[in-house]
Formats: C-alpha cells, sequence, structure tokens
C-alpha cells in the first residue's frame, strides 16, 4: 500500500514538472460588489482551463511566456486579456454584469461548452437572479418550486416544499444552506421554502454522480449559498406582496477610505401577514397563521490569504386555531468558517456549524391542554483541503465530524388540565467520515472524477435499550398477514456516551466523461451512498411534525446505489443544448410505517415500522434555449419508484410515495424590451399513487375501512399554467412591479382524495350510511402583484 502511494504521489510530481513552470492563482469578483463568484470558468489559449471554487478562488498552470485568458460567466461580460508569465503570481478579475441588451452569444457558448466538457452529471444550477423571474405563487419567489421545473425532481402537490428526487423520498435530500443541514425547509405547511429568494446567492442541486465530499443522504445533495454583502459600498433591497413583506441591506465593514473594504455583511428578513386579514371571517378572527425569518452572513479578510465567515438562519412558523390548536415549529443554523490560501495550489477551508429543527404542538381542548414538544440538533465539524497539482489534477480530502442530539417527545400539561407529564429518553449519535476525491484529466477527451468516503455512525448513550426474545422488535405473521410484537425479556441501560450500536461503511464514488467532440459528450457516474438517519413518516409530503430517529440496534442503516448514462449535446453554436440521461437506482433498508401504526406518540419507534427494499429508474430530457429575446427549457421525466417491505402488499413491490410515471415541464423568459420581461411555465404530472379503501364493514356499531394493495391507485393527472409579467423601472429609478397568475386555467388539482360517512344536511353533519369520496384542492386560478425596489 506504502508503494502505491509512492507511485502515485511520483505520478502526480513528475506529470506537475514536466508540463508546468510557474502558477497563477487568485478571486474572481464581481466589480460591483466585489462579492465573489463560484464556478467561473477560466480558458488559457483556447486550449485548456478551470473553473472558480466556490469562494471564487482559482489556480492553473502556465508555461513562461505570453498566454491568451479568457474569463467567462453566465450573466457578466467576457473578459479576454493576454498575460505574460514568468513567475508564480496572484492575479484577481472582476467581473461587470452583463446588460441585458448586449450579445450574449458568447456567454451561451461557454455556459453550453461546461456543460459539454464537465465531468459532472446529473447536476443543475440555478441562481438567485433566476428564481426571481420564473412565475411564483402568491409572489414568492422559491428555490425549491423552481427546482421542480427540472427533470428527476418532483414534489407531492402544489402545497408542498418538500420534493423527491429520481424516486427518492423527502428525507433522502441532504439540504445545506452555507453547509448547515436544514431539516424542514417549508413554511406555512409547504406552501413556501423557508429559503429568502433575495439572500440566495446561488442552489447547486446533485441528483446523482455526488462528489464524496458529500454524505448523509441517499438520494441528492442541494447546496444552496447565501450572498456575502457589497464590499465597496451600502444598499439593499425591499419588496411587498399580497402576504409577504421582504427587505435585505449590505454593506462593506471598516471601509474607512477604500475603494473596497475587507468584509461585508448581509442581513435579510421576511414575514408574513395573513394572520392581519383573519380578523375578517367569523371562523378565523380568533387564529393566527405566519411565518418569519432571518438571514445573516458576514465575512471579513484577516489578510491577504486568511478571511472569515459567520452566517446564520433563524425561523419560525405558528398556526393556532382559537381553542382546539396550535403549533409552532422552525429551523436554527449558525456556521463560523474560515478560509486560507496556504500557497498557489493548496486552498484550506474549515466550518464550525450548529442546526437545529424544533416544533411544538399544543391542544387546546378545554380540560385536556396539553404541549408536546420535539427537536432535533446537530454539532458539525469540516475541514477540508484542497490541493490544484496540476492542470490535469486536483485533489479534495477532508472530515467531517456530526454529533446529534434526538429529543423524540416531551409531553407537558397547559393551563392546569389533567393531562400527566411525560418525556421519552434523549437519543444521540455521533457521525464521522473521511474522504478523497480527485478530478482528473486523462486526454483532451477523457476526464474522471473519482472518490471514496469512509463513514461511520454510533449510537450513543445515554439510554435504555429493550432486549426482544427473538432478537428483533417485531415478528412477521405470515398465516395472520400481520406484525406482531414480540417479548421483551429485559433492558439494558447505557451510560453517557456508551456506544450502543457502531456501523462503519465505504462508500465509491465516480463520474466519467468522454468527449466525442467539441459539441457532444457521454458520461457515465456511480455513487454509493449511507443514510444513517431516518424521518419516521406516515404522510406523503413533510410535516412539522415529523420525527427523525437514528440508526441502532433495531435500524439499520439505509443505503443506495445508483448508476446513471448520459449524452450531451450542444448546437449553433450554444444557442442550445441538449442532455438526455437514464439511471438505476437499488435501494437497502429503506423504512416504512407498518399497517395501524402510531408514529407520533410512541417512544419504542422500531415496534411501528419495517425495513425492505427499493429501486427507481428512469429517462430524463432536457432541451435548453440559452439565447436571445426568448429563453427557457422543456424537460420530460419517465420514471419508476417501487419498494417492498415484507408483510405489505403481499410481500410484492408496491409504488413508492413518490412514484409518477410522466413529468413534463415547459419553461420560458421572454424579454420584450428594455423594461418588460415575460415568464410562463407549463406543468404536466400523471397521478401520484395513493391508498384508497376497498370495501367496510361494522365493528361494534362503527363503520371501518378496508384497504387492500398499498398505493394501488392514482390521483387524477396534475397539470396547470402560470405566467407573469414584470415591469422594470425607468432609467436613474429603481422601483419594478410583479404581476403573475398561477394556475391560469383554474384547474381544480386533487392534492388528496378522503372519504367519509357524514356529510352535511342543513349546516348540521350527518351519517349518511353511504361512503363518500371527497376531492382536496388548495387553490385554483391565484393572481398576485408585488412591488420591489433597490436603494
Amino acid at each position: 500500500m506504502n508503494k502505491q502511494l509512492m507511485y502515485l504521489f511520483c505520478f502526480f510530481y513528475l506529470g506537475s514538472y514536466a508540463q508546468e513552470k510557474f502558477t497563477i492563482s487568485g478571486y474572481v469578483k464581481n466589480n460591483n460588489s466585489g462579492e465573489k463568484l463560484p464556478g467561473v470558468n477560466i480558458i488559457i489559449d483556447n486550449a485548456y482551463g478551470t473553473t472558480t471554487n466556490d469562494y471564487g478562488f482559482y489556480s492553473i498552470n502556465l508555461e513562461k511566456g505570453n498566454h491568451q485568458v479568457e474569463i467567462s460567466y453566465l450573466g457578466y461580460k467576457t473578459i479576454r486579456k493576454e498575460i505574460f508569465i514568468d513567475a508564480n503570481k496572484k492575479i484577481d478579475f472582476d467581473l461587470a454584469e452583463e446588460l441585458a441588451e448586449l450579445d450574449e452569444i458568447v456567454i451561451s457558448s461557454n455556459k453550453a461548452r461546461k456543460k459539454i466538457q464537465s465531468t459532472e452529471m446529473s447536476v443543475v444550477s440555478l441562481k438567485g437572479e433566476t428564481i426571481k423571474k420564473l412565475p411564483a405563487i402568491l409572489g414568492e419567489p422559491d428555490v425549491l418550486k423552481s427546482l421542480q421545473l427540472l427533470p428527476g425532481v418532483s414534489s407531492v402537490n402544489e402545497a408542498s416544499s418538500g420534493f423527491n428526487v429520481r424516486g427518492g423520498s423527502v428525507d433522502q435530500n441532504l439540504i445545506l444552506l452555507d453547509d448547515a443541514t436544514i431539516y424542514n425547509a417549508s413554511h406555512l405547511f409547504g406552501f413556501f421554502s423557508v429559503f429568502n429568494s433575495s439572500a440566495i446567492k446561488n442552489a447547486k442541486l446533485y441528483k446523482g454522480g455526488i462528489p464524496s465530499i458529500y454524505g448523509g443522504r441517499l438520494s441528492s445533495v442541494l447546496d444552496i449559498k447565501q450572498k456575502e454583502g457589497n464590499t465597496k459600498k451600502f444598499g439593499g433591497e425591499a419588496g411587498i406582496g399580497l402576504i409577504s413583506a421582504k427587505a435585505l441591506i449590505e454593506g462593506p465593514i471598516l471601509k474607512g477610505d477604500k475603494e473596497e473594504a475587507s468584509g461585508s455583511y448581509m442581513l435579510a428578513g421576511r414575514r408574513s401577514y395573513i394572520d392581519l386579514f383573519t380578523f375578517l371571517t367569523d371562523d378565523f378572527k380568533d387564529s393566527s397563521l405566519f411565518f418569519y425569518d432571518f438571514n445573516l452572513k458576514a465575512n471579513y479578510d484577516i489578510n491577504k490569504n486568511n478571511r472569515l465567515f459567520l452566517s446564520g438562519y433563524f425561523g419560525r412558523d405558528k398556526f393556532e386555531l382559537d381553542g382546539l390548536l396550535g403549533t409552532l415549529w422552525g429551523n436554527t443554523s449558525g456556521s463560523l468558517r474560515w478560509t486560507s490560501v496556504l500557497n498557489e495550489k493548496l486552498f484550506l477551508q474549515t466550518s464550525a456549524i450548529f442546526s437545529n429543527y424544533d416544533y411544538n404542538l399544543d391542544n387546546l381542548r378545554t380540560g385536556s391542554e396539553f404541549r408536546w414538544k420535539s427537536s432535533i440538533s446537530n454539532y458539525n465539524l469540516k475541514p477540508r483541503l484542497t490541493w490544484f497539482i496540476n492542470n490535469n489534477n486536483t485533489l479534495k480530502t477532508g472530515l467531517d465530524f456530526t454529533y446529534y442530539n434526538f429529543k423524540p417527545g416531551k409531553i407537558s400539561s397547559l393551563n392546569g388540565s389533567s393531562i400527566n407529564a411525560e418525556e421519552f429518553s434523549d437519543k444521540f449519535g455521533l457521525e464521522n467520515g473521511i474522504y478523497i476525491d480527485l478530478k482528473q484529466n486523462i486526454s483532451d477527451k477523457l476526464s474522471l472524477q473519482y472518490g471514496v468516503r469512509w463513514s461511520n455512525f454510533s449510537r450513543l448513550g445515554k439510554g435504555d435499550i429493550r432486549e426482544y426474545e427473538t432478537g428483533t422488535p417485531l415478528t412477521y405473521n405470515s398465516a395472520l398477514d400481520i406484525y406482531e410484537e414480540n417479548e421483551v425479556l429485559g433492558i439494558t441501560n447505557y451510560g453517557s456516551g456508551k456506544r450502543i450500536k457502531t456501523f462503519n461503511n465505504i462508500e465509491p464514488r465516480a463520474s466519467i466523461r468522454y468527449l466525442l467532440n467539441e459539441s457532444n459528450s457521454l458520461k457515465v457516474s456511480y455513487n454509493r451512498m449511507y443514510q444513517y438517519l431516518h424521518l419516521i413518516s406516515n404522510t406523503t409530503s413533510p410535516t412539522p411534525l415529523d420525527v427523525w430517529s437514528p440508526s441502532g440496534p433495531y435500524l439499520s442503516p439505509q443505503y443506495a446505489d445508483q448508476l446513471a448514462l448520459g449524452y450531451f449535446k450542444s448546437f449553433q453554436n450554444g444557442k442550445y443544448d441538449l442532455s438526455l440521461e437514464t439511471y438505476y437506482k437499488k435501494l437497502q433498508d429503506v423504512t416504512d410505517f407498518i399497517d395501524g401504526a402510531d408514529l407520533l406518540f410512541t417512544e419504542e419507534i422500531e415496534t411501528q415500522v419495517a425495513q425492505g427494499q427499493g429501486r427507481a429508474y428512469g429517462l430524463e430530457v432536457q432541451l435548453n434555449k440559452n439565447e436571445g429575446k426568448l429563453t427557457g427549457w422543456l424537460s420530460y421525466t419517465l420514471a419508476r419508484a417501487e419498494t417492498k417491505v415484507l408483510g405489505i402488499n403481499n410481500n410484492n413491490y408496491y409504488p413508492s410515495n413518490s412514484d409518477q410515471l410522466h413529468e413534463l415541464n415547459l419553461v420560458g423568459l421572454y424579454k420584450l424590451n428594455k423594461r418588460w420581461d415575460f415568464g410562463a411555465n407549463f406543468v404536466f404530472g400523471s397521478g401520484r399513487p395513493v391508498t384508497y379503501p376497498t370495501g367496510r364493514y361494522e365493528q361494534n356499531g362503527l363503520v371501518v375501512a378496508d384497504y387492500n394493495d398499498r398505493n394501488g391507485n392514482r390521483l387524477p393527472a396534475y397539470h396547470r399554467l402560470d405566467i407573469s409579467a414584470t415591469l422594470n423601472p425607468k432609467k436613474g429609478k429603481n422601483g419594478k412591479w410583479v404581476f403573475s397568475l398561477v394556475n391560469v386555467y383554474n384547474r381544480q388539482n386533487a392534492a388528496s382524495i378522503y372519504f367519509n360517512e357524514v356529510n352535511e344536511v342543513n349546516e348540521v353533519e350527518m351519517a349518511t350510511g353511504m361512503t363518500q369520496a371527497t376531492k382536496l384542492s388548495f387553490f385554483g386560478i391565484v393572481p398576485s402583484i408585488s412591488y420591489e425596489f433597490k436603494f
């Protein structure tokens, strides 16, 4: 093994010595705000190049002499200049934003070239400004709703910001906000996400070929970065719509007389005000429903090589029906990050992170008032080193330590009720990861990105663990077709910090790109992912009351293997580009609830769930138009997602909650002139799986529904058309108006269909003796108007 490492080092060293003489490195920035730009293309002599990292830093090796450098980034003017290199140099580049009326042929060509030449596949990126241009429900732009317009990404219904990627469940998505985990990304029960579009710099979604730097989820990684703030001047923006208002301010830190400060800050806030109008209806005049959130980011250059970042998020939702029910839930996160340019080839970043999600559920019925509290929190340390070995090899390696504290539930009395207080035992876990990831250009045509991650998870005490007669909490009785709980033989107590159960796993990752020519490439990727956390839920979309549980003696980690193949093509000099991807994903030890499960008020959650296997496969097609007055994309997904769990659906595969055979999205953005922009999107999706009752029977005078196959039925097909228009300000003015119309033709899409035995007769509920099906639709046509301005 030591010889192999030595040969590998010598290979890199000799290759570097033979091919390079000097290194140029530095940052690429927005010339107006000073903000660093990630993913900028830097091309040398029109032959080879690199891109900036998440912090806008680049490093590239050059022979001594003159070189032509091209720096390009979508939405910015391309820079072309000649540089002379005779020593290692630090060179920063400032890019100016592109004006809408200028020619964008070069930019679109570079965008298409990057898609063709990159080893990345199954990856999509959205900038904050793009998100704002799309039609939005009630005028509130939303990154998660925008992602659902892309192939392979779907949602349960229009009122859910939870999303499914390639047949995965919502808990199989790792959502990061400046490296901090967001456990529930929903405001207002899913109508909106927790991400304020004004504070977002960019969002990047990995659907497959996930690099080894990420771990902990099976289906996708959504990496969202917040804006850093303006280092040159104070400014901001604000907006007001039908249901919410928001504002953002940014500016330099300790600027003095300098043109550009050494640091900057960004503060953003948002609040809905639906609660201000509940007095208009008698049914809700004493109720409340609102959300608010705050975003923070600040950075400061300690010196030319070291930089500190501070990021934070705090958000809350409150919903209360007077005298009936109350809920309060939200996320809190914070991260402190240090980046250091050790030399022209080594870039180090170290992050210390805190994340928390908690909720309260209040029962307000007189005489039985109580409060249920639950939360999950984690502390995370992530050092990562990037080594720009040479122009053909870039290596990333690092560590990932995460400590979890799960608080499953605490019941306390409210208003002096007779409810007995009860608190479930906390659960603790420690997840560690070590990874190495290498990008390598083998030749002009062949490029690789490959790596491996070692993951380790320990379920920790303090806690009591039941010991069951058969070694497992449940046994499946095939004769009765039910799960039966096994006898408890005793309880083992584990002291604080003691390891209850430990798992160790290897996760290989690889992506290969073969360039057929300058405008065509083939790609293949494979990744294995392990997930040690389980979202225990019997709903199809995330709710504030979801319960997270760690792997342990009776819950095995989930894991998945995904293989994807892709063909990528650009034509008409990058005006259009086409991608076709097909994938197959095999999942093991996925968790589903057993029939009759009680998930909310059960401490021994292992007695309510079973584990099995799953599979998902499909074809994704996307055609983009990148240039001209009309831009946009057409995407189509043909897919299947199925689950198989012993004791469910006669032990056969059944459609997963996320299964959707057809999905079609058509998105268009049209610039009429300097003042008017228009947007439209059409969405079609075949019906989601549901479980309908197949019969009914009476027991002790009660009518009981009888069910057969799980997810054996389908909701009606879903489709809608949204349009928007933006009136931009006149020259010298700042304000703009945004008009939108969601669900133009007032389609009453079914969010669910439920059955009951009760009907309302003369405003009185009465038993009819007949089972009735009722369709629930969240909204029809929704007009909105908002006003935004900058200062």
